[in-house]
C-alpha cells in the first residue's frame, strides 16, 4: 500500500504553531457499490480492505496527537475507533461541520452527469449552484469548513488529527492553500506548521454572501 504522506511547512501562522493530520476513512461498503453515501442511515461501514488500510496508516501516526476531530458518519467513526484502540488516552470530538457533502436528491445514488456539471460550475466560481436541487452549494460547504478551521486555529493544540471524507479534506486543504493531490481512502497526510492566514483572507470572499 502506498502512503500519501505530505510534510509541508508554512511559517506565517498567527499564534502558536499547529500541525494538521488528515485521515480519510477506509474503503466502505457504499464505496464498493459506487453509491453516494452522505447520511448516517445508510450505514456504510468499512470493508475488510478498508479496515486493513486504516490500521496500516494508523501505524504511521505521530504519538503526540493532542485531539481528534471526527465526522459523524459510521465509516469515519469506525476509522477513528481504530485510532482510539491504539491511543485510548486521546480526546475524540464528533464535529458535524466535517461531515460528508450533502447531495440532495442524488443521495444514495451513483454519480451522474448533472453532479459533474455542478462540480464544474463550482470550480469555475459559482458559489450558489446546489447539488441535486436541494443539496449543498459551494458557499454552504466552505462556510462550515472555514468556521471549523478557524475555531481550531484559535486553540492551543499543536497536533490535530481530522478524520473525514476525501472531498471534504480536499476542500479544507484548498481553504488553507495546502497543495497536494486528492487523498486516497484509508490514507493520511501530515502538514507541519500550518499557516491560517490564507484562510482568514479568504473569509472576506465568503463574507460577501449574506
Amino acid at each position: 500500500m502506498l502512503y500519501n504522506l505530505v510534510f509541508l511547512c508554512y511559517n506565517l501562522r498567527v499564534g502558536d504553531s499547529m500541525n494538521l493530520i488528515f485521515l480519510r476513512h477506509g474503503e466502505a461498503t457504499d464505496n464498493v457499490k459506487e453509491l453516494i453515501s452522505d447520511k448516517e442511515i445508510y450505514w456504510s461501514i468499512l470493508t475488510d480492505k478498508g479496515i486493513k488500510d486504516v490500521k496500516e496508516s494508523i501505524e504511521l501516526l505521530p504519538s503526540n496527537i493532542d485531539i481528534v476531530y471526527v465526522s459523524p458518519l459510521p465509516r469515519t467513526i469506525q476509522t477513528a475507533h481504530f485510532v482510539y484502540e491504539k491511543y485510548p488516552h486521546l480526546n475524540f470530538l464528533i464535529d458535524d461541520r466535517i461531515r460528508e457533502i450533502q447531495y440532495g436528491k442524488y443521495s444514495h445514488f451513483k454519480n451522474n452527469e448533472e453532479l459533474d456539471e455542478t462540480r464544474k460550475k463550482q470550480i469555475a466560481g459559482d458559489y450558489l449552484v446546489r447539488f441535486g436541487d436541494y443539496g449543498e452549494n459551494k458557499l454552504d460547504i466552505e462556510r462550515r469548513l472555514s468556521n471549523f478551521l478557524i475555531d481550531i486555529s484559535k486553540s492551543k493544540y499543536e497536533n490535530v488529527l481530522i478524520v473525514s471524507h476525501g472531498s471534504v479534506i480536499s476542500y479544507m486543504k484548498r481553504l488553507l492553500d495546502l497543495k497536494s493531490s486528492h487523498i486516497k481512502k484509508g490514507e493520511i497526510e501530515i502538514f507541519n506548521d500550518v499557516d491560517f492566514n490564507y484562510l482568514l483572507k479568504y473569509q472576506d470572499i465568503l463574507d460577501r454572501f449574506k
